[in-house]
């Protein structure tokens, strides 16, 4: 258990995370994964504490089990490192026709930084190549076409491309609260398909024959 029964938040650096070799179960188990810690020098499995499953961790350094050689050997860990490159979106005809394009992004637990990438990317997180207990990610749709701000249309509220991208970056609120830092231009990527294109003025002056009569 827990020395206090509360802890401010002053007291408490929450989801970080160990690779290895650097915190163990009191039993000298190794252990890897998220943790948190508190002012009063205890450490606990999880990014958060919860009752029942959060369980004491202690310092690697300087106390090794002589088990931990033997589970080291019997439990081989790869640890996934593919590294996470930024995307810039590419807008496809396929995205203007749709009005839409799906926009992926990844923060690692423990930084504040979010960084955009390519669906490849997505689905290597998504598919567990990239290790989801180091990243965090969430999808949006953004759209790119429309009307730009709300309007009324026989009394019904016809949502614009800053509304719906604002609501879009909203949904995903909870896993990347700070998404707004990169996401700040609500217009990104947007496509006017209402631009009217300029009548050639050669064609005007070709098709205009004026007749002129001569009287003498």
């Amino acid at each position: 258990m827990r020395q206090k029964l509360f802890y401010t938040a002053d007291e408490i650096t929450e989801n970080l995370y160990t690779t290895g070799s650097f915190l163990m179960y009191e039993d000298g188990t190794n252990y890897i994964g998220l943790y948190h810690s508190y002012t009063t020098g205890e450490t606990y499995t999880g990014g958060t504490w919860s009752n029942g499953q959060s369980f004491k961790l202690i310092s690697y350094a300087g106390k090794k089990h002589p088990n931990v050689n033997v589970y080291n050997l019997l439990n081989p860990i790869t640890i996934k490192t593919k590294s996470i490159v930024k995307h810039r979106v590419n807008i496809t005809n396929s995205d203007k026709q749709v009005g839409t394009v799906n926009r992926y992004f990844l923060k690692k637990i423990n930084e504040e930084s979010i960084t955009e990438v390519s669906k490849t990317t997505w689905n290597d997180w998504n598919g567990g190549i990239i290790d989801k207990n180091l990243y965090i990610g969430a999808q949006i749709q953004w759209y790119i076409t429309g009307a730009i701000e709300d309007v009324f249309q026989n009394g019904a509220l016809i949502k614009g491309v800053k509304t719906k991208n604002t609501q879009q970056i909203k949904s995903v609120q909870t896993q990347l609260p700070n998404l707004t830092s990169i996401l700040n231009n609500l217009l990104e990527f947007y496509i006017d398909t209402d631009i009217i294109v300029a009548t050639d003025i050669n064609t005007i002056s070709n098709s205009s024959t004026t007749n002129t009569t001569t009287t003498y």
